[in-house]
């Protein structure tokens, strides 16, 4: 399957939106120029692998989320937004949610029945 060039820049530019960058931000925040990301959104421009690393990292954000329009196979986005959400969880905070998770869990199936 091809890369979606025109998807990936929308994807691209939706994420930076809403992490509240600028197109400008982003390039400060992944050694690109602005025009480079301008150009990857609107897909004038392929991208290397490495600007894909460094625009996720920098949007909070998987590669995965990023190219799921060019994947056979991709992480569901309850997976992609619950990592997204744990990503600046210390691991007690993680053990806690894991826990009331766990429980919620229980309860919701409880309730099926």
């Amino acid at each position: 399957m091809a890369i979606d060039y025109e998807a990936l820049g929308r994807r691209i530019k939706a994420a930076r939106k809403e992490k509240g960058y600028t197109q400008e931000q982003l390039a400060g925040a992944t050694g690109l120029s602005q025009q480079h990301i301008g150009n990857i959104e609107i897909a004038a421009n392929k991208l290397s692998l490495q600007a894909l690393v460094d625009i996720a990292n920098a949007l909070d954000t998987t590669a995965d989320a990023l190219l799921c329009d060019s994947l056979s196979f991709t992480a569901s986005e309850y997976d992609i937004k619950s990592q997204q959400l744990l990503n600046d969880c210390t691991e007690k905070e993680k053990e806690s949610l894991l826990h009331l998770m766990s429980e919620m869990k229980v309860a919701i199936q409880s309730n099926k029945a």
